[in-house]
């Protein structure tokens, strides 16, 4: 493999990093599209382990904001959505399915802009993980649903549950990947070569992150998850259109 193409996705991973040490999640919706651009292949294997790798360096860095109490009915939602999402994909393919999550993303959106609250309710927590399983398994973007039902946290406790979220969820990722020969030996090397410039790229976020105030966290939740929403519209519609 080329030198260079190496290094695309390397400053590729380290942008979609940045974005989401400080935000709390948006690294694939940045990242993924770039790789995919100049390595296939590394999407969605490579992209997912950086994520875990990025997402552990978070857990920790805000170790003491966590709320596992609080995560536990995202991570319930989280399973079953997955499989739900594997059924549903053998008899809709997923490009509808992308179009339909992805509408729903941008209403939410559309939702959030107005007086309405998304409160972080067990219940709309488990719905969340639930949905972010269906949009992660059929788009590889599953963190808008969770950033949106958490978007009015303190920033802090913002990117610390994200980041357990993320955790998890690619974990659960990593190993259907690994069982459906998407991530294997080859995808681990790759990710290993990259993976240095995107660890820099966090840890220097952290030195950033507190000039960015909590309401431009959230704003720029609302930014990601509209792309977000966006990319899965257009990911259904295009071959519609081919």
């Amino acid at each position: 493999m080329e030198t260079s193409t190496l290094i695309y996705c390397a400053l590729a991973l380290s942008a979609g990093c940045f974005v989401q040490s400080t935000v709390g999640f948006g690294m694939a919706i940045v990242a993924a599209p770039i790789v995919y651009f100049y390595e296939p292949r590394f999407v969605p294997g490579v992209v997912t382990f950086v994520g875990l790798v990025l997402a552990l360096i978070n857990m920790w860095q805000y170790r003491r904001m966590i709320s596992f109490t609080g995560m536990s009915a995202a991570f319930v939602g989280r399973v079953p959505g997955t499989i739900v999402a594997g059924w549903i994909l053998v008899y809709i393919s997923a490009e509808h399915l992308a179009l339909v999550l992805g509408a729903g993303v941008l209403l939410a959106v559309v939702i959030s802009l107005s007086k309405v609250r998304f409160k972080p309710t067990p219940k709309a927590l488990f719905v969340a993980g639930f949905t972010s399983g269906l949009m992660g398994t059929t788009t590889s973007i599953g963190g808008p649903p969770m950033a949106l039902v958490l978007q009015h946290a303190e920033a802090g406790k913002l990117r610390a549950n994200l980041a357990v979220y993320f955790v998890f969820s690619c974990i659960l990722s990593l190993i259907a990947l690994s069982a459906t020969g998407h991530f294997s030996v080859w995808h681990l090397k790759y990710a290993l070569i990259v993976l240095p410039a995107p660890i820099l790229t966090t840890l220097f976020a952290y030195k950033v992150q507190h000039l960015i105030k909590t309401e431009w966290v959230r704003y720029a939740l609302l930014v990601l998850c509209t792309f977000a929403g966006m990319a899965a519209m257009w990911q259904g519609l295009s071959p519609m259109w081919a």
